[in-house]
């Protein structure tokens, strides 16, 4: 592929991201987690799905600094969110997990998540839909060997 080609593939890939990750982020906003910052949702998310994790395993799945995490998790903790627990044996580990009230409020954003986002996708075909997240895995899993 010509350097011309790329560039402008590269320029329409940025471009289409950008706007895809605002417009996403705006509907999540107004219509999955109004009460949440779509960060905040996104790390509720791992925490359901891994937990008990850490605050460095958050810091490494989202490529973010530990005190960023760090404050994110103080205020979901102090809205009853998050809950610690110090491991036993070596105290300076502190796993998280969700609390009832951060299982209910997963519960409720996952459920509207799946009914705003198969909304958007019902416009596209079976075999479109499994083209895209094929393309998007195999992007995935290049970045992060790069």
């Amino acid at each position: 592929m010509q350097a011309k080609e790329l560039n402008e593939l590269i320029d329409i890939y940025t471009s289409a991201m950008n706007e895809v990750n605002r417009r996403v982020n705006i509907l999540m906003n107004e219509q999955v987690h109004q009460e949440l910052t779509s960060d905040q949702f996104a790390t509720l998310r791992y925490v359901q799905k891994k937990q008990p994790c850490t605050s460095s395993d958050i810091a490494h799945e989202f490529a973010i600094g530990k005190s960023a995490v760090t404050a994110q998790i103080n205020r979901m903790v102090e809205r009853g969110l998050i809950d610690r627990q110090r491991d036993e044996e070596d105290r300076r580990i502190v796993y998280l997990s969700l609390t009832p009230t951060g299982e209910e409020t997963m519960a409720e954003g996952t459920q509207r998540l799946y009914e705003v986002l198969g909304e958007i996708l019902s416009e596209f075909s079976e075999q479109e839909i499994e083209r895209f997240v094929q393309s998007l895995e195999k992007l995935v899993s290049i970045l992060r060997k790069h």
